[in-house]
């Protein structure tokens, strides 16, 4: 089970940015003030903010989605420096221009993930 499941991006999305117009606001106030004149109920709320803070870091970080490769375990590494001394055509595995190859890789990188139900595109 994800996150996801259980709140909606929809409705995570918009916490996301109160908690950073919050953020904005509290950094100008104590800019305002001045660092020798900010009020207690400010240093309070910065410090509650920065504990939530730390929540919804890790909630990014735990829905962050990495995808590997299925053949990258058995590619071969090639260090920057030792492709100056190969030759293009021994980078490329095909005798096909090398645009081709572009092409390949880009819908390699497609997400073919299903939406979600209900999902409705708002172009």
């Amino acid at each position: 089970m994800t996150l996801n499941d259980i709140i909606p991006a929809k409705y995570r999305k918009p916490v996301y940015v109160a908690y950073a117009l919050v953020g904005v606001a509290l950094g100008a106030i104590a800019t305002a003030y001045g660092p020798d004149n900010v009020p207690e109920w400010h240093a309070v709320t910065t410090n509650v903010v920065l504990y939530i803070g730390g929540a919804f870091g890790l909630t990014a970080a735990a829905n962050t989605i990495v995808s590997r490769s299925t053949d990258s375990d058995h590619a071969e590494e090639i260090e920057p420096d030792d492709t100056d001394d190969i030759p293009l055509d021994e980078l490329t595995d095909a005798d096909e221009p090398i645009e081709e190859d572009y092409e390949a890789l880009a819908a390699a990188e497609v997400d073919n993930t299903p939406p979600a139900a209900g999902y409705l595109p708002r172009h």
